[in-house]
């Protein structure tokens, strides 16, 4: 199980692009790597996939369901915010316990 933090106007932009979804898409919390060699780092984001019943954790916040894998929980924490940068851009945070 995790938690997560979200504003309502994401939620509603979420919903919205859900909409547009095939049945079953959730919202998965992921990392990226961006940049490349000694440069690159990792970034934490979101993606709209399928749940995998045996490696993903579901929690539904307001009707919308978002999707982690177990392995990411484990290297990352349960506790977990989203929000806006200036922007625009989504921004998801590990809270560290």
């Amino acid at each position: 199980m995790f938690t997560l933090t979200v504003p309502a106007a994401m939620l509603d932009k979420l919903r919205a692009m859900l909409a547009e979804e095939d049945d079953g898409t959730c919202v998965r919390l992921r990392e990226y790597k961006h940049g490349s060699g000694c440069s690159s780092k990792v970034i934490l984001g979101l993606g709209m996939e399928e749940q995998d019943m045996d490696e993903d954790v579901r929690v539904d916040v307001e009707d919308v369901p978002f999707i982690a894998e177990k392995d990411f929980l484990v290297k990352y924490g349960t506790v977990f915010t989203l929000s806006f940068n200036d922007n625009n851009e989504v921004l998801l945070f590990a809270e560290q316990a």
